[in-house]
């Protein structure tokens, strides 16, 4: 074997060795925000979710509100008033899943796999 396939030999393994562990690092780092995305996706798909029951019982609650209203002017107070009651319920229900399903969307909407593209960047070998 000549001298110049010894070094072109040397070269090959050198690289391979370099860059074979970076590769190998991209794949496990592209594995992770496989998970990462689905992760997020999940979380988008709850808080979308909530989002739609809060308009669910928000539309309940506009109705109980209106009934509130004509019984108000029809009937005597404790008719109303027990409607009023019902309703202040479902708008805590309307609030609780408005706020949390808008936390969840809000914190879920960059559905970037930041954690892996940084793993990529930093283990650049050049």
């Amino acid at each position: 074997m000549s001298d110049n396939n010894i070094g072109k030999a040397f070269v090959n393994s050198v690289v391979s060795a370099f860059f074979g562990n970076w590769i190998s690092t991209i794949k496990t780092e592209i594995e992770i925000a496989k998970i990462e995305l689905k992760y997020k996706a999940a979380e988008l798909g709850k808080g979308i979710g909530m989002l739609v029951g809060a308009a669910v019982f928000g539309f309940f609650l506009l109705l109980l509100l209106l009934t509130a209203a004509v019984a108000g002017l029809s009937t005597a107070l404790p008719v109303w008033a027990s409607a009023l009651i019902v309703a202040g319920l479902i708008l805590v229900i309307v609030l609780i899943l408005g706020i949390w399903g808008g936390y969840k969307v809000k914190k879920n909407k960059d559905i970037k796999p930041e954690r892996a593209i940084n793993n990529i960047k930093n283990s650049m070998p050049f």
